[in-house]
């Protein structure tokens, strides 16, 4: 066999031997320079011209390419592997994690070692085995898809947290240039067309939240108590063989009976959680009957893209699995029996670090949209089962408190009181409970319109804008990070504050709270995304319906209007996990936004 390997050359630089230097391509499929990557490149150089934010940045991925080694373009090619960053980023690192189609953990180097030509280029390089034969089905998957839709063409969306920052051409690769010492753009692709939001994203289908099998009704008292997507089953997965699921459950519900203290905010009571959920709520030797559970199962949510750039280094390697959810309303038995808007969200961790792992989970919610697979049909519920059972059984996350995945359960209530509210619980790592704790990335409602916000967003602006910024306890020695943020109407409820000095800022920074999420900043009307009956807000509907179709808001301060493609990045996202290289992950960048 022929190996293409670099030679040392005089004076310490590397020359190639039957390699011929190339252009990295900037752009997808063709590698021709798309003018649209622009925001990216002004992005990195704010960047690079601001003060390193606190939060260690990460390198934004331009381009990357491969140039085969060997002789044979197989699943095993050696390889180098080149990348270059967005425009100014190159100051900011001198290397580049990834991971390679081995699954091992790899550095690209910008330092003229360990295959880098040159040190100081601005190009990070590596050599490791790539997957080339998965890259030419890459190729034909992307001919068929544009065959689907000759009149129209494929693209690929890069965004910045939820914003669409470029649009790239996908074009299929001539296999021609899939030989020895040939420059072969390796960019992500995301075939919309292969991905069904319905099965593979968000699922409401009444033959899946209705399953008699797997889900159970308390109002009709039908199905099975201890299925499977019941929430008596995730309770009694949680508690493990620390204590009952009726204690567990009954000591988080009773947190919303007395006033709760929080990072020195009170957080008032809702006693009516005793008359409308604990008193009527079926009991068994004074305990809880967690067979007659007051709450309903409204969706199954597949949250892939919160992993992006979570994998190995924390960033810029292989792909997390993200979050896998379920959404419950509960049901109030004081007056009959109906569902109410008190909605729990149980937000899994998906236990799965290699990037093998994280394809493998991927290609599983990819076959819940084969055409193959019916909606709600047995066959479609039993592989969906297959999944959501790797997550949320005892002893999934080892690591974790009581053993389980479960990141926070978060709720949205209008149920137990007025006005709307959200809190958020995490499982004790020592007692078995739940405890209520600080919403994530959202201060207490008392600093919205206040200088102390202002000062926080003018202060912290250049880590805002590139999504590595955190939201503290204590901010200018006040109590900053909030515990119960509420939405008294969701047509104003935004965060803003005189004297703000970039509006992008403070646009990122309320879109990323849990009440400017769930309000103004997404024109949400009824304060949830997914409501007591399964009903998705236009924010998501929207995309569910076409992800190509852009959801516009007018921005609160500036009337500018933003184009949301929530379900279009989700889509790619999962289709490009599940089909693409691994190196293909170092272009993904971290999503901060949590909900």
């Amino acid at each position: 066999m022929t190996q293409w390997f670099p030679r040392k050359a005089p004076g310490l630089k590397w020359a190639w031997s039957g390699v011929l230097a190339a252009t990295l391509c900037v752009g997808c499929g063709g590698g021709e320079a798309q003018e649209s990557g622009a925001p990216l490149e002004a992005q990195a150089q704010n960047a690079a011209n601001e003060p390193v934010p606190a939060d260690k940045p990460v390198p934004i991925v331009q381009s990357l390419d491969v140039i085969p080694l060997e002789d044979t373009i197989g699943s095993q090619t050696k390889s180098l592997v080149r990348a270059r960053l967005a425009q100014g980023q190159e100051k900011l690192f001198k290397e580049v994690p990834a991971v390679s189609d081995e699954d091992k953990p790899i550095v690209l180097r910008d330092d003229g070692t360990e295959g880098d030509e040159k040190a100081g280029d601005g190009v990070f390089s590596a050599i490791t085995v790539v997957d080339l034969a998965n890259h030419l089905k890459t190729q034909d998957r992307i001919t068929k898809a544009q065959d689907r839709q000759p009149n129209e063409p494929l693209t690929f969306a890069v965004f910045n947290n939820r914003e669409v920052v470029e649009e790239r051409k996908v074009v299929a690769l001539s296999p021609d240039i899939f030989k020895p010492g040939g420059t072969i753009p390796l960019t992500p692709v995301g075939l919309l067309s292969d991905v069904t939001p319905n099965k593979s994203l968000i699922i409401t289908h009444p033959n899946v939240i209705n399953d008699p099998t797997r889900t159970y009704d308390p109002c009709t008292n039908t199905g099975n108590p201890s299925g499977v997507w019941t929430f008596n089953h995730l309770m009694t997965e949680m508690a493990s063989t620390f204590t009952t699921p009726a204690n567990l459950t009954q000591q988080w519900l009773n947190k919303w009976s007395t006033a709760q203290i929080i990072n020195g905010w009170t957080v008032p009571a809702r006693t009516s959680v005793n008359t409308r959920i604990l008193t009527p709520w079926p009991k068994v030797g004074g305990q809880l009957d967690m067979t007659k559970s007051g709450f309903k199962l409204v969706a199954i949510v597949n949250r892939l893209d919160l992993g992006k750039g979570a994998g190995t280094g924390g960033y810029g390697g292989s792909s997390g699995g993200g979050e896998l959810r379920f959404v419950f309303a509960a049901v109030d038995r004081s007056a009959g029996c109906v569902v109410r808007e008190l909605l729990t969200i149980f937000e899994y961790e998906v236990p799965k670090t290699s990037c093998s792992a994280v394809r493998t989970w991927a290609q599983g919610w990819m076959g819940l949209s084969s055409p193959s697979m019916v909606l709600g049909s047995p066959a479609y519920n039993a592989a969906l089962e297959a999944l959501t059972e790797q997550v949320v059984v005892a002893g999934a996350a080892p690591a974790k408190p009581n053993g389980n995945a479960i990141n926070q359960i978060r709720t949205n209530d209008f149920m137990l009181g007025s006005p709307w509210e959200l809190r958020e619980f995490h499982l004790n790592p020592g007692p078995a409970f739940l405890t209520e704790t600080e919403t994530v990335l959202t201060p207490g409602d008392t600093r919205n319109n206040q200088p102390i916000f202002r000062d926080f967003v003018n202060t912290n602006e250049a880590a805002i804008l590139a999504n590595t910024y955190s939201v503290p306890a204590t901010f200018l020695s006040s109590n900053f990070l909030g515990a119960n943020p509420r939405i008294p109407l969701p047509s104003s409820t935004f965060w803003r504050a005189t004297g703000i000095l970039n509006n992008t800022a403070r646009h990122k920074f309320s879109l990323n709270t849990c009440n400017g999420c769930h309000a103004r900043e997404t024109s949400t009307p009824d304060f949830t995304h997914i409501s007591e009956t399964g009903a998705l807000s236009p924010f998501l509907a929207t995309g569910m319906s076409n992800p190509l179709t852009p959801f516009n808001v007018a921005d609160p301060v500036s009337g500018a209007v933003r184009q949301f493609f929530e379900i279009r990045d989700r889509a790619q996202h999962l289709d490009s996990v599940a089909n693409q290289s691994c190196l293909t992950r170092a272009f993904d960048v971290r999503l901060l936004a949590v909900h």
